[in-house]
């Protein structure tokens, strides 16, 4: 660039001593006269240049730095300056200049410097400022323009300086403007911005300088602002923001005690404070606080917020202590991994209002209780796994009501009761295992609707129950052991399934000291029942009479 400024200057002297009027390939700005072909950079930076820019100025086509700063400039912008489509550099700034900016700036594609502080300047951003792909420094501050901020300022993605502030701008900050990933200054202080500060801000990882301040921008910070890495001024005060701080502000490398670094005063923050910066809060409007809802909660020491939560994943990380009631407000959860700790107490209610939960991992912990019937809330849920605990009581019916469901494993629990015949609604299920509880009573047989490999164990388990006949068809070869011992006064009572006589398997087999063996009579009959040995020898004459129809069971006891 040195080389251009000798020749410039080289140029004029050569014209001065002369003093000839300018030639047909000449312009004559400012009483001198610039060859059209050749003159490519212009710098008359504190010249003491009075008047307006001459419309000529658009016929030095091959310029590339045009650098008219700190004069006296007034009238507006010519539009003949978009003829310039080789600049690189446009410098207008602290002159008297006024009007709009002119639309055909956005020919200028060339750009990577363009400055028009400081001036009178009104009227709105042209949204053809995004056609300056190449830009590095915007600055239009010290203006009067207002309206908003275009969003195709997000096309400006090799931006590393935006200055607009001390202007009149309006409206909300595009969330655009978090494609500009290479931006290292972002001041937008002293206009009239209203609305929250977008969340892809967070995307502006390179950002050192964050100049918000003395606007009218409301809601919530958000928590990607700890995005942020880079950030060394954080100026955010005389605003409408409310509610909590981010709890992960904190995680930011910030100065956060230094009043210069950091100004966040005249919000309507709400307490608690995040510790880095309780002593730097200065003055806050409270007076709404209470309306305002929590948007983080503490769950074992950690601070979680609801915006940004969507898995939570502390398998084997010696989790003690019972699963907080507050877990129920991260909404947006869809995976909540606490398998393998020392947690204990119930599962609570407040659980079920994750409704965009997909897995739920709760397995190999200390959990007791019953299972909440506010987990048929669960309405994406395909994944439960809820094995090796001690959980008691009933499943309850509400399960049926998690249509998505597709692996249900509650084996390893103390579960009681019967097997509720809404789990046949679980069309999608093709996992259940059930295995090694206290589950009693009679299984509904449109359990073999679904669409289960009960002949496979990787998919299927039931066994180690107190489950009574008859077994639906589906699942007669596939029980496992049952411990039937109070099932006579269930088989009584009953609906039948079989029309024909059947005798069913004996539990338990092989028995010591006793067994049962259920039976199916069709009809009321005289019946007898002889035990023999394996070589044909009469062991004992069990029963001898007469029998009602129905299902049946009698108790050997082998020594006799």
């Amino acid at each position: 660039m040195s080389g251009y400024k000798n020749k410039y200057f080289f140029f004029i002297i050569i014209g001065s001593l002369i003093g000839q009027d300018c030639d047909e390939n000449e312009v004559e700005l400012w009483n001198e006269c610039f060859s059209i072909d050749s003159t490519i950079y212009i710098d008359l930076t504190g010249q003491n240049i009075y008047g307006e820019i001459p419309p000529a100025i658009g016929d030095l086509t091959h310029l590339i730095y045009l650098n008219l700063a700190a004069n006296n400039l007034s009238g507006a912008i010519p539009a003949e300056i978009g003829n310039l489509i080789n600049l690189n550099y446009l410098y207008l700034q602290n002159n008297e200049l006024t009007g709009s900016i002119p639309v055909e700036i956005g020919n200028l594609t060339n750009l990577i410097g363009l400055k028009l502080y400081g001036n009178q300047l009104s009227g709105s951003i042209p949204s053809e400022i995004g056609n300056l792909g190449s830009l590095a420094y915007l600055s239009f501050f010290l203006n009067n323009l207002n309206g908003p901020i275009p969003p195709e300022i997000g096309n400006l993605t090799d931006l590393e300086h935006l200055h607009l502030h001390d202007n009149d701008l309006s409206g909300t900050i595009p969330p655009e403007i978090g494609e500009l990933t290479n931006l290292s200054q972002l001041y937008l202080n002293q206009n009239q911005l209203t609305g929250p500060v977008p969340s892809e801000i967070g995307n502006l990882t390179n950002l050192t300088h964050l100049y918000l301040y003395d606007n009218q921008l409301t809601g919530l910070i958000p928590s990607e602002i700890n995005n942020l890495s880079s950030l060394n001024y954080f100026w955010i005060n005389d605003n409408q923001f409310i509610g909590e701080l981010p709890c992960n502000i904190c995680e930011m490398d910030l100065e956060w005690d230094d009043p210069e670094l950091v100004k966040i005063s005249e919000n309507q923050f709400c307490p608690p404070y995040p510790d880095c910066i309780a002593s730097n809060i200065d003055i806050q409007d409270t007076s709404n606080c209470n309306s305002v809802p929590q948007r983080q909660f503490d769950l074992w020491g950690e601070c979680y917020m609801i915006e940004n939560t969507d898995s939570l994943n502390l398998g084997n990380t010696g989790l003690t202590g019972t699963i907080p009631p507050e877990i129920g407000n991260l909404i947006n959860l869809e995976y909540l991994f606490l398998y393998g700790n020392e947690l204990t107490g119930e599962i609570p209610e407040e659980i079920g209002g994750l409704t965009n939960l997909k897995h739920l991992y709760l397995y190999d912990n200390g959990l007791t209780g019953q299972l909440p019937s506010s987990i048929g809330g669960l309405s994406s849920l395909t994944h439960l796994f809820l094995y090796g605990n001690a959980l008691s009581g009933s499943i309850p019916s509400e399960l049926g009501e998690l249509s998505n469901l597709e692996k249900l494993f509650l084996y390893d629990n103390q579960l009681t009761g019967e097997l509720p015949s809404e789990i046949n609604d679980l069309v999608h299920l093709e996992y259940l295992y059930i295995n090694n509880n206290n589950l009693t009573g009679i299984i509904d047989s449109s359990i073999c609707t679904l669409n289960l490999d009960w002949s496979n164990s990787l998919y299927f388990n039931i066994s180690n129950n107190q489950f009574c006949l008859p077994f639906p068809s589906c699942l007669e070869d596939y029980m496992g052991y049952q411990d039937t011992t109070y099932c006579g006064s269930i088989l009584t009572s009953v609906a039948q399934e079989p029309t024909s006589y059947k005798v069913y398997d004996t539990f338990p087999n092989p028995f010591n000291p006793s067994t049962t063996l259920n039976y199916f009579l069709p009809k009321s009959i005289m019946l007898k029942i002889v035990i023999y040995d394996i070589h044909g020898r009469v062991i004992n004459n069990l029963y001898d009479g007469y029998q009602e129809g129905g299902n049946r069971s009698i108790t050997w006891p082998a020594k006799k």
